[in-house]
């Protein structure tokens, strides 16, 4: 195998003519290993680089073969070679295989898959380019080794530096648009804040620090994402610390700080260290804007999410309604914040079994996000399992069961398989199947939620334990023998602990 050649746009600056050589090298390769096979990796974090490399090198070399694959596929060769079928192109570029690769995953059926098919590329007798995320050459390297070692060149493709004033002019599109991308656009957009966040230094310059503050914030949602909880706080506490130093403890700035800090602990089930964090956050905001401001119906919601979370029920719902109440006043009664509010006051008066009036609610909150967005939007999917576990309680079973299928398919396709939200759904739905005389359809998902939430939380986790305790009920309907209990519970853990 020859040495592998990397291709780096941004090591050349703004040479013009190295940028032109270092491209001219895998053309090259296209050229001189025509007719014959060869693997390739071409890594790019960049989508919109990547395609219009593609498209040029396609008109530089015609006949290229573009296979961009579907999500979910585990038998890439088999896809790839039903699209070429007895053709021979000049060369072959997979793309998209990010969809078969999640990111927070250590479970890659496609790469095992892929590693074993490795001899098989060879029938296609022309260059083989697979298109990569740098997320997924790692992932590769570790879980297709085999298939990584037959690879006869690797490119790096990286985009220019953007500059500052472009930075500047970005604007935050919100969390909703961060939670409903795929899982491995989320991939791309963690490398690309990680690279802006090194590249602006620390602490950042003073004109940059708010636009950074909200690279921050968004990047520590995506962690959260990916189950990356520690390095979300490390990156948080840096974004608190700064906008005390800048602004002042008791700013705006501060509070938002504070709020996405103490959700990311209570989130990890620190809610002991959370509360004053929240609290302190919605002194702050009442104090800059006065008591009927939407910012403090945000952090309302969110103190009372914290103290539900504790149990203290009357608390959490008298703030729940008080921040409904300054939303619908804000916005109007049909905005997609309103339903937030509406969700989790119905929420709430489920936990106390006041169906009649939680379930009005729920539809409601459910119709604005219908309306508000895409019917595959991750909040839709929150608001279709809510909804179905509210039928449950009511006993309308087949109707929750469509329900929670797509809210659990929803998940999946917006955190990836090993997601603790998937986790839930599964979870979830396990209950329903029991519940309607399905318990080894039940047990199998209650054994695969269990191991996502260990794997990704931890064995001392709530969550983990109360699935765990969940599993040993359900093996105890099963009629499991008591011996065999701990002993199929221990095994559950283990499996994913080990992983």
């Amino acid at each position: 195998m020859s040495a592998a050649h990397s291709a780096t746009a941004k090591d050349c600056g703004n040479d013009a003519e190295r940028q032109a050589a270092d491209l001219a090298a895998f053309i090259r390769m296209l050229q001189i290993s025509n007719g014959s096979f060869s693997l390739s990796f071409a890594v790019c974090d960049d989508r919109k680089l990547r395609d219009s490399l593609i498209e040029r090198f396609s008109a530089e070399v015609p006949g290229i073969a573009i296979i961009r694959l579907p999500a979910g596929v585990d038998g890439i060769y088999t896809t790839a070679a039903t699209q070429i079928g007895s053709e021979t192109p000049a060369a072959i570029f997979v793309l998209d295989i990010e969809a078969s690769v999640p990111f927070g995953s250590d479970s890659q059926p496609a790469l095992r898959t892929l590693n074993g098919s490795r001899e098989l590329w060879e029938h296609f007798r022309c260059p083989v380019v697979f298109w990569l995320a740098e997320y997924a050459i790692t992932l590769l390297h570790r879980h297709a080794p085999d298939f990584w070692r037959y690879r006869s060149h690797q490119f790096e493709f990286l985009p220019e530096a953007v500059s500052l004033d472009d930075l500047k002019a970005e604007t935050f599109a919100g969390f909703e648009m961060v939670d409903a991308l795929p899982y491995e656009e989320k991939a791309f957009r963690i490398s690309e804040l990680e690279r802006r966040l090194h590249e602006v230094g620390s602490p950042p310059p003073a004109d940059l620090l708010p636009h950074v503050l909200d690279w921050i914030y968004e990047l520590a949602r995506l962690y959260q994402h990916a189950s990356r909880y520690s390095e979300a706080e490390t990156y948080l506490r840096k974004a608190l610390d700064w906008a005390e130093r800048a602004y002042g403890s008791d700013q705006p700035q501060a509070a938002t700080a504070l709020n996405d800090l103490g959700q990311l602990l209570q989130a990890t089930n620190r809610l002991a260290e959370a509360e004053p964090l929240m609290r302190r956050s919605l002194e702050i905001n009442e104090a800059s804007f006065g008591p009927s401001h939407p910012s403090v119906a945000i952090r309302l919601n969110n103190l009372a999410t914290l103290l539900k979370d504790t149990n203290r029920l009357a608390e959490a719902e008298l703030l729940m309604r008080q921040a409904l109440g300054i939303a619908e006043a804000s916005y109007g009664r049909e905005h997609p914040s309103v339903a937030i509010y509406l969700n989790n006051l119905a929420s709430m008066l489920q936990d106390t079994k006041r169906y009649t009036e939680a379930e009005p609610l729920i539809r409601r909150s459910l119709d604005i996000d219908k309306a508000s967005y895409d019917p595959e939007h991750p909040i839709v999917g929150l608001r279709l399992s809510n909804l179905a576990l509210l039928l449950q309680d009511t006993n309308r079973l087949a109707e929750a069961e469509l329900l929670m299928r797509r809210a659990l398919d929803i998940a999946e396709a917006s955190f990836g398989p090993d997601h603790p939200q998937v986790a839930i759904r599964l979870n979830n739905l396990a209950h329903l199947l029991y519940a309607t005389k399905r318990p080894v359809e039940a047990e199998l998902l209650m054994r695969r939620a269990l191991f996502i939430l260990v794997s990704s939380l931890g064995l001392e986790h709530p969550s983990s334990q109360k699935v765990g305790a969940n599993y040993v009920g359900l093996l105890k309907a099963l009629k499991v023998p008591e011996e065999e209990l701990e002993e199929r519970l221990q095994a559950a853990m283990n499996e994913a602990q080990v992983k």
